[in-house]
């Protein structure tokens, strides 16, 4: 247990007046971050980040060392950087956290901040709520909330082997193949009507991977040696940001088409609103269910379903065609929902521990 201090806003009245006027106060909370050995927080990935050269960097271009994932507790956490000491993404110690929340200061070089900055106040201006009586009133405060707030960014904390690692349920890595490279990502930074199970993989789906990035990029793959998937050194320079894994049961990502489906579904009956009155009848009936059950915010099962079925009233598309002013593509209607067929969750979200293996 150690003590947090923190400043807040509290708005006063004078003694004997009736204006009110804010007033930055000091209170403090006790809070506790467990620690713990580093066989009851194991290593389970570690994903090696662009080594990139810039000012104030090292010479050798090695900027940003290695996320490693740790879990406890059920989850994934990982380290907390800040800039420390002059030295760029330093990997912070408990001991340097308590540190830093004594100085008052924001953002990244105190982890538990809430609240406003202090580390300027001089200590005779670093008023209690209590300092207050016979001078002034408190109407109200945000003392509590601030309070709540770092009680809660304590509780995602964790101490491992003396450094400091937060809980990131949303940091798993991905590797995607979206715009026509392969990227390393934080799967939460992926919205889900952005996630295609066609170009997103799990990072232990390295087989998948190589596969549709030799096929990206095939004349860059000539004359590099031959893969063995059971030797990472024959194929970790393919990527550009490499995480290894440990242990792949802590990965919870799950192949799951059916949120970009309904995106598309949407975009189909905004795109088609104004082509649809020239087509035939059986077309516009069809595109009036698919518009019913997008609006109604059916499932992706039915939605697919409706899609199919408005794709087989709509002509093929003529090869020698230059511009289509009809409604929208047969074949890339029948790409999407054929894509939301291969996908492994359908509608019904599966337990955390269950997904695609490689």
């Amino acid at each position: 247990m150690f003590e947090v201090p923190y400043a807040y806003i509290a708005m006063t009245v004078a003694q004997g007046k009736r204006k009110v006027a804010p007033r930055t106060l000091m209170s403090s909370v006790m809070i506790d971050v467990p620690s713990v050995s580093g066989e009851e927080a194991p290593l389970v990935l570690r994903w090696h980040r662009y080594k990139n050269r810039h000012a104030g960097f090292p010479a050798d271009g090695w900027s940003h060392p290695p996320f490693d994932y740790r879990r406890f507790d059920g989850d994934l956490f990982t380290p907390v950087f800040y800039q420390y000491s002059g030295r760029a993404d330093h990997h912070v110690t408990l001991e340097e956290a308590i540190e830093a929340v004594t100085q008052g200061y924001s953002g990244r070089h105190n982890p538990l901040f809430a609240g406003e900055e202090f580390h300027r106040f001089p200590d005779d201006l670093r008023l209690r709520a209590e300092d207050l009586a016979g001078i002034a009133r408190i109407r109200e405060s945000d003392e509590d909330k601030i309070a709540a707030a770092i009680r809660g960014q304590a509780s995602d904390l964790v101490s491992v082997d003396g450094q400091l690692f937060r809980r990131d349920p949303d940091s798993e890595p991905v590797y995607d193949l979206g715009h026509g490279y392969l990227d390393t990502k934080r799967l939460g930074s992926i919205k889900p009507e952005k996630r295609d199970i066609r170009t997103l993989f799990r990072v232990d789906q390295i087989a998948e991977v190589l596969d549709l990035a030799g096929a990206l990029d095939q004349e860059a793959a000539r004359g590099r040696p031959e893969i063995d998937l059971d030797d990472p050194a024959t194929y970790r320079g393919r990527f550009r940001e490499f995480v290894e894994v440990f242990d792949p049961s802590c990965l919870r990502y799950r192949a799951d088409q059916g949120p970009a489906l309904l995106a598309y579904a949407a975009e189909i009956v905004r795109r088609d609103r104004d082509k649809i009155g020239d087509a035939p009848v059986e077309t516009m009936v069809a595109y009036a269910g698919l518009r019913d059950v997008v609006k109604a915010k059916a499932g992706a099962s039915e939605v697919c379903g409706m899609l199919e079925a408005y794709a087989d009233t709509l002509p093929a598309r003529d090869a020698d065609l230059v511009v289509y002013l009809g409604p929208s593509d047969r074949e890339e209607i029948l790409r999407e929902t054929e894509a939301y067929r291969m996908s492994p969750v359908r509608d019904a979200e599966p337990a955390v521990h269950e997904g695609p293996r490689p």
